[in-house]
């Protein structure tokens, strides 16, 4: 991954919600704040260091990112569609196609089961998480999501769930 490129949380908010709107799909505020999130976690655990400076709070609905959210309560501001290094724009994918096909309910209970979320939230009160430490130190740990959801893949047919493949045995009547 580049280290030269300095991406910001309001850049990476702009490519989920042009990659949406060309999917032709909406985005709330809380998808938004959990791609972000997802994205960020996943990126520290893959390549140990962050994608975009940030800031990231703990609270009832999961975590997120509080210039985002006071950015997004008045609007996406209008801006062009980002320009990242190929590397960038191919993990932005693989978070797309990962969570982004998800409903906020099913991200909502995948971010509500790792391990950081449980230790990080206290009831009635937002918390700062060193989010570095949390990927880093659950890198081997982390459960994949697809090992509690079906993988959803997009088809030219549209989405289509993978399953592994379970070859059957041939008994000496099949021959």
């Amino acid at each position: 991954m580049n280290k030269n490129q300095i991406l910001s949380s309001l850049d990476i908010t702009n490519w989920f919600c042009k990659k949406a709107e060309a999917d032709l799909t909406t985005l709330s505020d809380l998808k938004i704040q959990h791609l972000l999130f997802l994205a960020q976690f996943d990126f520290i655990r893959n390549f140990k260091q962050f994608l975009y400076p940030s800031l990231c709070v703990c609270g009832k609905s999961g975590f997120y990112n509080p210039t985002i959210r006071t950015i997004l309560s008045f609007g996406l501001p209008l801006m062009g569609t980002p320009k990242f290094f190929p590397e960038t724009e191919h993990f932005l994918n693989s978070v797309w196609q990962k969570y982004g096909v998800l409903s906020e309910e099913k991200l909502s209970s995948y971010i509500f089961s790792l391990e950081c979320w449980k230790r990080s939230y206290k009831p009635n009160e937002e918390t700062i998480v060193n989010l570095l430490s949390f990927a880093l130190e659950n890198a081997d740990k982390h459960t994949s999501l697809s090992s509690n959801q079906p993988k959803i893949m997009i088809s030219q047919n549209g989405p289509v769930k993978v399953s592994a493949w379970h070859p059957r045995k041939l008994s000496s009547s099949n021959k």
